[in-house]
């Protein structure tokens, strides 16, 4: 036998021993004079001695030294013999070796203690996710204090909301044996709320079987906070930068409500604008609920008590104890206090912020302080865009009227050899199909008492209505037609009214309509309408587009007058074009002072606060002077686009090839390091101002390499094809290339496809490329693909 077995007697001293036993012990111990119990340590004698002065069978664990003197961990199990023969009973005695348990206690002990001992939340569950057991710790971290209150529980009843369905996976996919960590939000049994990084894993049987699973939740509140809190820095630059740039209201409005969550936490924020009587929300943030937000997009009256305060008095409006009711507010009472902040532009109110908070009755003095900030700087950024938004409306307007004008200078050199009115009629109408996205476009004329269509472009969108207009709309009782008719004036109607014309079902289509008299040696001889199956404002481009085809389409059927009157609005256009350059001109000279003085008491703010200048300030310079020098790009891009169009051309002939060579070693600085393939087919001479196309080509191939940098091989193509009547140049990279939905506003002024912090650069380039080339009689296009690189193309007359 393995194990040691010896017959004792009630004193413990040996009588016999198997040969375990003899070699454990030495053959000493078999004297009958040695006790076991002088084989063990001190604290185990007692209770040995104890047990055979009992007389009942026992089973102790204990230390039994060998005859090394090395103890070892032994299970004694005594049983008391029967007498002999001789009338003397004795003690049997049995010692297993457990030394390999012992270990595995103490190593399971010790881990177990760690375990208490970590302030992480762990967990045991059975395969339906009932709690089984939770470390000391863990208990603690919940603020738990006796685990018996949700022992055998449903863990996933602890959470609610979306973050339920992450649990639900996380379980179950830790049942197919896969490891999920994840980050959730939840109070501890006291209500703490708290931030939670979560694993949930399988726990395997001796036979490799999942029968367990376990949940490590991490406290990782202050980790959040700390991100929180350097989002809302980051928040706040990044509202500075765009304030400082950016010109889109609604996109400004956005970064404000972000800079308000990021630094205030649970608020709600809505950006409102003034629409007739009520203030509608046009961007909020998405802890809005979806039934106050339709509440507050479909309007607030501007007699709600607050809002018609902050409208009288142009000065925040700071509401505590929010009554819903008393505001007039539907679906506001979950709210206990409000802001609201009118942002007034040229004494207007150009918009309305307004903030929410659920936590108190009241503001604090460090939210109203951050709320006036936020305020004061997108109202700030709001007279900005709005200054860059009249610029650009002036700009596009008179683009628009120049794209129509120039189409029907096309029409005006046909009418030499085509004159039919129907082909000129229906050539305008598809010029405006091209400029802008109508259903339909008719000319109508009045014959005797009804109103029929002569030529239409589109399909009506229906059969019943085609009928009706083919049978002629009644005179008098057809306002769209009548009104234009008999005022000479353009009708726009954003919101057309099905009621107004014809029976209200077979208009059910129509959204948009406008009409417009066309004026022939002073009558009426038709009207020209437009018609939208979308809902879509006219703007003051639409407007003005429409409004110069129907006059110069006038001009066009009245032969003889219409050269002369269209050459007079040419005239007036490129007077137009003259002042609007100069303005440019003198705009950006004028600019230059005051933001040389931005530059230069930044740099000596800077100076002057020397080694003291901590890491907040240092940065908001750096946005200071970052801010300036973008401002003097633009100048500069502003005074190059208004040279191009006042500098003469100077046509001779131009060897494009040469001049590509000559541009490839201008760039050659921005060559180093990259790895550039250039592919340079034969390219012609053509007629053109040296400078000029040397600036064009210049643009397109600086712009392929900046847009390609991040190819670890670049690929430059340059070819040209020949044409008719013209040559066609192309350049294409392999670089980031762009959506071509958005391909039409490469080539306006101060329009970009790419963030700034992607790919520098002021959006003036490609304007100047399309400038050039448009004054050389050519004409630009560009395709692309998001990340496959781009195509950029210009054409020029052959000699």
């Amino acid at each position: 036998m393995p194990h040691l077995i010896w017959a004792a007697d009630d004193q413990g001293r040996t009588l016999q021993g198997n040969a375990a036993w003899r070699a454990y012990t030495g053959e000493g111990a078999l004297s009958g004079t040695v006790s076991v119990t002088a084989l063990l340590a001190p604290e185990a004698q007692s209770a040995l001695s104890a047990r055979l002065a009992d007389q009942e069978p026992f089973e102790l664990e204990l230390s039994l030294r060998g005859a090394d003197g090395v103890p070892h961990g032994f299970r004694l199990n005594g049983e008391r013999a029967a007498a002999g023969p001789g009338g003397a009973s004795a003690w049997v005695l049995t010692a297993m070796n457990i030394d390999d348990l012992l270990q595995e206690r103490q190593r399971s002990a010790q881990l177990q203690s760690m375990i208490d001992a970590s302030p992480n939340c762990i967990k045991v569950l059975d395969l339906e996710a009932r709690l089984l057991s939770m470390n000391e710790g863990g208990q603690a971290t919940l603020e738990i204090d006796d685990f018996d209150v949700c022992r055998n529980l449903l863990w996933l009843d602890f959470w609610d909301g979306p973050t339920r369905t992450v649990v639900q996976d996380a379980l179950d996919r830790a049942r197919q044996g896969e490891p999920v960590t994840f980050e959730a939000a939840r109070a501890t049994f006291k209500g703490t709320p708290k931030w939670w990084r979560i694993t949930v894993a399988p726990l395997y049987d001796a036979e490799g079987r999942i029968h367990q699973l376990s949940a490590v939740s991490r406290d990782i509140t202050a980790t959040k906070a700390a991100q929180e809190a350097l989002a809302a820095l980051d928040a706040f630059v990044a509202f500075t930068e765009v304030a400082g740039a950016g010109t889109d209201v609604l996109l400004l409005a956005q970064h404000a409500v972000e800079v308000l969550r990021s630094t205030l936490g649970n608020v709600s924020v809505v950006y409102y604008t003034l629409q007739g009587e009520l203030w509608k929300a046009q961007v909020w943030s998405a802890d809005l609920a979806p039934e106050t937000a339709a509440v507050l997009a479909a309007g607030v009256p501007v007699t709600a008590p607050s809002y018609a305060q902050a409208l009288q008095t142009a000065q925040p409006v700071f509401a505590a104890g929010w009554n819903a009711a008393a505001q007039g507010v539907d679906h506001t009472g979950e709210y206990g206090a409000g802001a609201l902040f009118p942002c007034f532009v040229d004494g207007r109110p150009h918009g309305l912020l307004g903030l929410g908070t659920r936590q108190a009755e009241e503001l604090t003095k460090r939210e109203q302080a951050v709320f006036r900030a936020v305020g004061r700087s997108l109202t700030l950024a709001l007279e900005r865009a709005d200054a860059a938004q009249q610029l650009i409306d002036q700009r596009t307007e008179l683009e628009a009227r120049t794209r129509a004008l120039e189409g029907f200078a096309a029409l005006l050199q046909d009418l030499t050899v085509q004159s039919d009115r129907t082909v000129l009629l229906r050539r305008a109408m598809e010029l405006v199909r091209q400029l802008i996205p109508v259903g339909y476009a008719s000319y109508y004329q009045q014959q005797g008492t009804r109103w029929f269509s002569m030529v239409r472009v589109g399909a009506v969108g229906s059969t019943p209505l085609q009928t009706v207009i083919n049978a002629g709309l009644p005179v008098g009782r057809t306002p769209s037609l009548d009104v234009p008719c008999e005022t000479k004036e353009a009708w726009f109607q954003d919101s057309y009214d099905p009621a107004r014309d014809v029976d209200v079902t077979l208009v059910q289509h129509v959204r948009t309509v406008a009409t417009l008299p066309v004026v022939v040696d002073g009558r009426v001889d038709g009207i020209f309408s437009v018609v939208l199956f979308e809902a879509r404002p006219w703007s003051a481009a639409d407007r003005t587009v429409l409004s110069t085809v129907a006059h110069s389409l006038g001009l066009a059927l009245d032969m003889s007058q219409g050269v002369m009157h269209l050459a007079e609005e040419r005239r007036k256009l490129e007077a137009a074009n003259e002042e609007l350059e100069a303005f440019a001109y003198s705009v950006s000279h004028d600019l230059r002072t005051p933001v040389r003085h931005i530059m230069g008491f930044a740099s000596l703010l800077r100076k002057h606060l020397g080694g003291g200048l901590d890491e907040k300030t240092a940065r908001y310079l750096s946005v200071i002077a970052d801010g300036a020098g973008r401002m003097n790009t633009l100048i500069d891009a502003m005074l190059d686009l208004s040279r191009t169009s006042r500098q003469p051309l100077r046509v001779t002939p131009v060897d494009l090839g040469r001049l590509v060579e000559r541009v490839k070693l201008d760039l050659q600085p921005d060559l180093v390091g990259r790895e550039v393939r250039w592919t340079v087919r034969s390219l012609p001479m053509v007629m053109g101002d040296p400078d000029m196309l040397h600036q064009v080509v210049e643009n397109l191939l600086s712009n392929a390499l900046k847009y390609s940098r991040d190819r670890d091989e670049v690929t430059i193509e340059i070819w040209a094809e020949e044409r008719p009547a013209e040559w066609a140049v192309f350049v294409r990279d392999n670089g980031a290339g762009f959506d071509p939905r958005y391909g039409n506003k490469l080539f306006t002024v101060f329009q970009r496809l790419h963030r700034q912090e992607e790919f520098e650069g002021v959006g003036v380039g490609l304007a100047n490329v399309r400038r050039i080339i448009h004054r050389h009689g050519g004409d630009v296009a560009a395709t692309g693909q998001p990340g496959q690189g781009a195509t950029f193309s210009f054409t020029l007359p052959r000699p």
